[in-house]
């Protein structure tokens, strides 16, 4: 599933929204990946991480990305991540690909030795 959330954007209404998508398709034994620019940053300890985490983490979903995905000036931040089961994805690497198109660096998911199947794609828009 892929995800963009809009910094000015109501947060709580973006995490029931989720929340309630999540439900609606999510079985414990669905290989489930969310890709997301979520702008919540994930190098530092805060308040709308730890609310994420705990919706996310009702599925056994952790984010995987704890290296900057975009740099500004002198600042670093890790607001683009990808969620898993990492107990279901368990032979995997994720890697930062800077490919010069944008201030966010694009990141590599490789998962090993699993046997995927597309079930759906959902795309929440920004206004969420």
């Amino acid at each position: 599933m892929a995800v963009y959330r809009a910094p000015t954007g109501n947060f709580n209404l973006f995490l029931n929204r989720l929340d309630d998508i999540i439900k609606t398709f999510y079985k414990a034994d669905l290989q489930f990946i969310i890709c997301c620019d979520i702008d919540i940053d994930y190098l530092t300890d805060n308040d709308k991480k730890r609310q994420f985490d705990a919706v996310l983490l009702t599925y056994n979903l952790s984010a995987i990305v704890y290296v900057p995905t975009r740099s500004q000036g002198y600042s670093n931040t890790a607001i683009d991540n990808i969620f898993i089961d990492t107990y279901k994805f368990i032979n995997f690497t994720v890697s930062p690909l800077h490919n010069g198109l944008s201030d966010h660096d694009a990141q590599v998911l490789k998962i090993n030795n699993v046997n995927l199947q597309l079930q759906s794609i959902v795309f929440i828009p920004s206004e969420i």
